[in-house]
């Protein structure tokens, strides 16, 4: 039977990415819980704009406006390494804790595995299938399956594809919300997430969260350079050019000059 438009639209507000004609329900809505994870999210954006102009972007305003040597550099991405995973582990509670349950709650949407404890990780490969449970889904359905179909037993070329897609729609997201493109993320992911992902030798957990600590402030610090360097340097004179190569390299050469 072809699926009825309540169905479609139901699936378009359930915090799921994965089509269902039905999904597991709930008896009743717990108005109580909707409140508090509501109220919970509004604290956590408060938190976030806390931890935004507080700690994390007073560091790189100066950038643009004089010369910085290497150390600086060296010393924002240190500084930017702790409150980077605050941010990271606030946002991911945000969405997939007090967000998800939320609408599944007022939904009646019984299915409450958004994530699971990827903190508790001591490999890349748990991390990746427990960190977005939500987007795991969603790319093991439409992705993985079907490429695994169309290279039977081909498992590492299914994975690798995956991981180029995700890595891609995090550039995407992120270059429509700055407004330029700076694929930090993308070579993060590839050249660490992705040959990190096929070593399954056990690492600490302390490992797993000094990497995330350094690599959320590598990712912050250049993008928060960068946004700045859009402030205070002279732009490009091709639009594209300057849409696509950061303005940050080229920013020292007036001091230079």
């Amino acid at each position: 039977n072809e699926p009825r438009f309540s169905q479609y639209l139901y699936f378009l507000f359930a915090p799921t990415l994965v089509y269902r004609d039905e999904y597991p329900r709930t008896k009743r809505v717990r108005w109580i819980v909707v409140i508090s994870n509501f109220v919970e999210f509004g604290l956590s954006i408060f938190y976030l704009a806390f931890i935004l102009g507080s700690l994390m972007l007073p560091v790189y305003q100066v950038f643009g406006t004089q010369y910085l040597d290497w150390k600086w550099f060296v010393k924002s991405i240190i500084k930017s390494s702790f409150s980077g995973i605050c941010f990271l582990v606030t946002i991911n509670y945000l969405l997939l804790h007090t967000w998800m349950n939320a609408w599944a709650e007022m939904l009646q949407f019984a299915d409450r595995l958004f994530y699971k404890d990827w903190w508790n990780s001591t490999t890349y490969y748990t991390f990746f299938r427990t960190w977005n449970v939500v987007v795991h889904d969603w790319l093991y359905t439409y992705i993985y399956k079907d490429m695994y179909e169309i290279v039977p037993y081909n498992r590492v070329l299914s994975a690798t594809i995956v991981f180029f897609i995700s890595a891609i729609v995090h550039e995407y997201i992120l270059a429509f919300a700055f407004g330029f493109f700076y694929p930090v993320i993308f070579i993060l992911f590839i050249t660490i997430g992705f040959p990190m992902f096929f070593i399954r030798k056990t690492f600490s957990n302390l490992f797993m969260w000094l990497s995330w600590s350094l690599g959320t402030g590598i990712i912050f610090s250049l993008h928060a350079i960068e946004l700045y360097a859009r402030q205070n340097c002279p732009p490009y004179p091709n639009y594209y050019l300057d849409l696509f190569i950061p303005r940050s390299w080229s920013c020292h050469e007036q001091f230079n000059s």
